[in-house]
């Protein structure tokens, strides 16, 4: 409820601000010094962001790209070679002043708004009313604020909403993959942490958050598919990865097929990029680790919920080995299951998993 009425507060006070002091579009910059670019939402958003900074890096490449992203999730910014700095955004009062006295001297020439939390628009309003760019979808209720307001709703790949508004903030034309590049230090302190570990092994992400559990695959079918892959590919280790919302997962999976390495809960994002680098293949659902397997090339198997159309979701490249296994929509009025992830039948599961692993 207090949210609710603080959002609505923010709101009016904004509008009655925007009275006097209104967006008013300007003319891009022929040679900005400071590009702002707000991406402070979850992994999988912010991989879907990393390839428009790449464009607008590109467009302006002599310009200063700092990135404002979540203060728990910054770690996809920080493995971007096109960002300059990297400043860490929550939603609590003083990190937002704080965030706005550090631009308060030099204040961005041009301000771009990707995946963000409603909080963050006011923000980039305040600091350049002329030059803030962003999708009228993403900005939701506060999308007044955007001087140059972009429709992306028509775009078929997530990827493609936040690329079209770099272009159209003037960034360049460039391929639409998605950029996390994993440091050596990072596969190195993985080892440190986990002496056991000895390729070739084949990782298992066991789910996403609560709030979107309906994407998840049930116990069942994870270890159904771990005890086939054991029997038939016995030369590999099982890794099971996840947050603490996986922790019950991880658990009950390794209490079924007691072989398997449980490292949920037990790696950073970082370690986690670094274990997909020399993994054989990645079986998830849609899930911020999913987008970090296509990210950086791993082969992956994912498991997608109708409501997570790979046309909007899943790979912009198959080369490398990625197999998508869609859930059926479902007829208009049948009846909800109560886990329709388990509907994947697992001779599709095993077959997909069986042309990967032969590649």
């Amino acid at each position: 409820m207090w949210n609710r009425i603080t959002h609505f507060l923010n709101k009016q006070f904004f509008h009655f601000l925007c009275y006097f002091l209104p967006p008013a579009p300007s003319s891009l910059p022929k040679d900005p010094k400071l590009i702002l670019v707000f991406s402070t939402t979850g992994i999988g958003d912010s991989l879907f962001d990393s390839a428009a900074i790449k464009s607008l890096k590109q467009g302006y490449p002599h310009a200063t790209l700092v990135v404002a992203a979540h203060h728990r999730r910054q770690s996809v910014a920080r493995h971007n070679p096109f960002i300059d700095q990297v400043f860490p955004l929550s939603k609590s009062p003083i990190s937002q002043i704080q965030f706005l006295l550090r631009f308060r001297k030099q204040r961005p020439d041009l301000i771009v708004a990707l995946h963000v939390n409603e909080e963050a628009v006011p923000l980039g309003y305040l600091l350049n009313r002329h030059l803030f760019f962003g999708a009228i979808e993403r900005c939701q209720s506060f999308s007044f604020l955007l001087s140059h307001p972009i429709e992306t709703k028509y775009e078929t790949h997530i990827v493609e909403e936040t690329l079209k508004v770099a272009i159209a903030a003037g960034g360049a034309t460039v391929n639409r993959g998605m950029v996390y590049h994993v440091a050596p230090e990072d596969l190195t302190v993985l080892l440190k942490h986990h002496p056991g570990l000895k390729k070739p092994w084949i990782v298992f992400q066991t789910g996403g958050g609560r709030t979107l559990s309906w994407r998840n695959w049930p116990i069942e079918s994870y270890i159904q598919a771990i005890q086939w892959l054991s029997a038939h590919y016995h030369g590999h280790q099982i890794i099971l990865t996840g947050g603490h919302d996986n922790r019950s997962t991880g658990y009950a999976i390794e209490a079924a097929t007691p072989w398997v390495i449980n490292l949920v809960e037990k790696t950073t994002l970082e370690e986690t990029a670094a274990l997909l680098t020399g993994a054989s293949m990645l079986v998830t659902t849609d899930t911020g680790v999913m987008h970090l397997g296509f990210a950086i090339g791993c082969p992956t198997l994912a498991l997608l919920h109708y409501q997570s159309p790979a046309s909007m979701y899943g790979p912009l490249d198959y080369s490398p080995g990625h197999e998508i296994l869609q859930l059926a929509t479902p007829e208009k009025n049948s009846p909800l299951q109560k886990n329709p992830m388990s509907q994947i039948a697992f001779e599709h599961v095993r077959a997909a998993m069986t042309r990967i692993l032969s590649l």
